[in-house]
């Protein structure tokens, strides 16, 4: 039976998984001859994408997905593009990019800005993303799936994730949605799905402030729907090519509904929010990413709750990986039939553009 809980996040993954393949349906530009060069003497020619996680990414006309070069092993880079340039000390730049051949040169790498051209450590930056022309091409994300079923006890679980992100140099939106499914012949069937959105302006340097939206529904703690929203500031403690440290702090309201009227906490709160969040990139072999929030209860004193997302991907070939994730939610005050705790893992393959 469908219920209009389920019918919103459907919709939901509809809104995010639509745009992801309209951005794969989009229209090529006109081919660049932009020049890199290895230490070791390679040459590359094609068209720089972006630097993200430590990889400088090229399209090439002889290889089928684009190539993802360590970033320290470059030795220079010459393109006609303009992107948008993230140094280590939170400064957002744009032009276009230049970096030089001359290793005993403190300042190899130029940015060509409108107005003025500066000179910057390689070392220093963070990441590199090409300015798109349309909303389309500039959006990036990930799709990933997967499946288990045992036939002893007819149990089957499905978990689809889909997320999508649009950078700017001064703004970043971000959103995501989340499912899994466990169902087993003549037994109880659960389900939870999520859709998470934030909304990042860059202040000065490292600093920037969120808005953050989150819709929550679980069948394992008689969650119907659990709607937050709020805002607050945050700051990178560590950014690098290859990392990055992150914390947030601010305020939600929350409105909750649940199966049961049985003890059960208000239906409307504030709370307060803390989070870390912190993301490792290995050269030639993945990703490792964590996410943890506390929720201090301010209008309903007593009540904490915590939520967890971590994962881990393992490249493989034409930007597909292996995903592996585990997650967690509690609540010290949840209705009386509820668990305080639901987690999970899940584990899956994915495509990334």
């Amino acid at each position: 039976m469908t219920t209009p809980i389920l019918t919103f996040f459907r919709a939901g993954g509809f809104f995010i998984f639509a745009p992801l393949m309209l951005c794969l349906c989009s229209r090529a530009q006109e081919k660049r001859k932009d020049v890199v060069v290895m230490n070791n003497g390679d040459h590359f020619t094609g068209k720089v994408k972006r630097l993200q996680n430590g990889l400088l990414f090229v399209e090439t006309d002889y290889v089928s997905s684009n190539i993802g070069l360590d970033w320290n092993q470059v030795e220079s880079v010459q393109s006609t593009a303009t992107f948008q340039i993230v140094l280590n000390n939170g400064q957002r730049l744009m032009g276009k990019i230049e970096k030089i051949g001359e290793r005993e040169k403190q300042h190899d790498f130029l940015i060509h800005e409108a107005t003025a051209d500066v000179e910057v450590p390689s070392a220093s930056i963070v990441n590199i993303d090409a300015n798109k022309p349309t909303f389309w091409r500039q959006l990036q994300g990930t799709i990933d799936f997967g499946y288990s079923f045992a036939s002893g006890s007819s149990q089957s679980t499905l978990n689809a994730d889909t997320s999508a992100a649009y950078r700017t140099k001064s703004w970043e939106v971000a959103t995501s949605f989340d499912s899994t499914f466990s169902g087993q012949s003549a037994a109880s069937r659960t389900n939870r799905e999520d859709v998470q959105t934030t909304v990042s302006r860059f202040l000065n340097r490292n600093s920037f402030v969120a808005g953050l939206s989150d819709f929550l529904h679980s069948s394992q703690q008689d969650l119907n729907l659990r709607t937050t929203l709020g805002g607050g500031y945050g700051r990178f403690l560590k950014r690098t090519t290859n990392s990055n440290l992150a914390w947030l702090g601010g305020v939600v309201y929350i409105n909750e509904s649940f199966e049961t009227t049985t003890a059960k906490p208000s239906d409307q709160s504030i709370e307060a929010v803390v989070g870390l969040q912190y993301n490792y990139v290995r050269f030639n072999f993945g990703e490792f990413e964590s996410q943890l929030r506390t929720f201090p209860g301010l209008s309903d004193s007593g009540r904490l709750r915590l939520t967890t997302n971590n994962s881990l991907t393992i490249k493989l070939r034409n930007n597909f990986y292996l995903n592996f994730t585990f997650w967690d939610n509690f609540d010290s005050r949840p209705p009386a039939t509820a668990r305080k705790n639901e987690l999970g893992t899940s584990s899956g393959i994915g495509w990334s553009f």
